[in-house]
Order: structure tokens, then C-alpha cells, then sequence
């Protein structure tokens, strides 16, 4: 095919359409469609992240990754969870999408109840949460059974032991650091 074909197969394509108005919008499934709101927001000073949730963008930011308050039941789910992935998973996240879905869906529906400012900090507290419990918990197994490696197997009355020794639950209810205060249901 020649330079030259080409270059005026393009011309009369734009020459076609050069006395109507086209707008991205028109297109099916093109993601400008509906962004007149999202630039209002913007103009507006309102910073939201690619789902639309005000105060969740952190772009150019690090004022967010700080230790706040948050509720008592999500540092159960987060406490729940940690025990899931040994429990089910030896240490590891697993492979079942609906159950990692629910997991962050109700972080998500929790952090949209806060006001603007706290929901980055507050999703950053409960990552925390989780990465300390999870590395608590892997330092236990690791002394209680010598050569043990993530994603094997662990023998639940190994588990029940960890998860109830106060080292691991007071991670949770705040007595010895970061967030404070829930009752733990072991």
C-alpha cells in the first residue's frame, strides 16, 4: 500500500465529518462519557479517586499514611480475615475471588461512611492492622513449628494456641500500640 493512498483515505474521513460536531460521548463505551460531572468536581476543588469517592486520592500525597481510629468491627473483619488465611490458607491470601471481594467490599462500604479526610488514613490503619497481625502470627507459627514456610499446612490446635495468646489479640484491641479498643471475639 502506498504513503500516498493512505494519507488520502484519511482526509476524506475527516473531511466527511468536518461540519458536525463530534463528541467522544457518542461512542459507545468510551470512558469520557459522563466526565462532565468528574471535571466539575475537579474544578470545584473536590478530589476523588477513579471510583468517585471523595478523599481517597493520594496522588502526590503521604499525609495519609497515618495510624487513626476506626471501628471496632473492622478491626474484627481484619482480625477475621488474618485467622482465615492461616486457617484455610497457611499463611497465605488464597485463590477465592468472592471471598477476598467481600473482604475489601466492606472495608470499602465502612471507609465511604467517614468523612472525606479520614478515608485514606483509615484504609492505610487497616492495611497496617492486617500486615502486623499477619507478620505476628507467621513469627508464631515459625517458633512453634522449626522449618515451617508460608502456604503449608498449620495444625489448627497450633492456630486456636496463637490466636488466642494475648500478643496477637492485643494487636487488635489497642493494648500494646496503634489503634485501641474492641473486645475480642476469638
Amino acid at each position: 500500500m502506498r504513503i500516498g493512498n493512505n494519507y488520502q483515505g484519511i482526509m476524506q474521513l475527516f473531511s466527511k465529518g468536518a461540519n458536525r460536531k463530534f463528541s467522544f460521548s457518542e461512542i459507545p463505551g468510551n470512558v469520557s462519557k459522563g466526565n462532565e460531572k468528574a471535571i466539575a468536581d475537579l474544578l470545584s476543588g473536590r478530589r476523588k479517586n477513579s471510583y468517585g469517592v471523595e478523599g481517597m486520592r493520594i496522588t502526590g500525597r503521604t499525609d495519609w499514611k497515618k495510624i487513626i481510629d476506626v471501628s471496632d468491627e473492622m478491626k474484627q473483619h481484619v482480625f477475621e480475615d488474618v485467622k482465615k488465611e492461616f486457617y484455610k490458607y497457611g499463611g497465605m491470601s488464597g485463590d477465592n475471588n468472592a471471598e477476598t471481594d467481600a473482604y475489601y467490599d466492606k472495608i470499602h462500604s465502612y471507609v465511604k461512611t467517614l468523612k472525606a479526610s479520614d478515608r485514606s488514613p483509615a484504609t492505610w490503619t487497616l492495611s497496617q492492622l492486617h500486615l502486623d497481625l499477619a507478620h505476628a502470627v507467621n513469627s508464631a507459627v515459625k517458633a512453634k513449628i522449626p522449618g515451617w514456610k508460608a502456604g503449608q499446612q498449620i495444625p489448627s490446635d497450633v492456630l486456636d494456641e496463637i490466636f488466642a495468646d494475648e500478643s496477637i489479640t492485643s494487636m487488635v484491641s489497642g493494648k500494646s500500640g496503634g489503634t485501641k479498643g474492641i473486645d475480642m471475639q476469638v
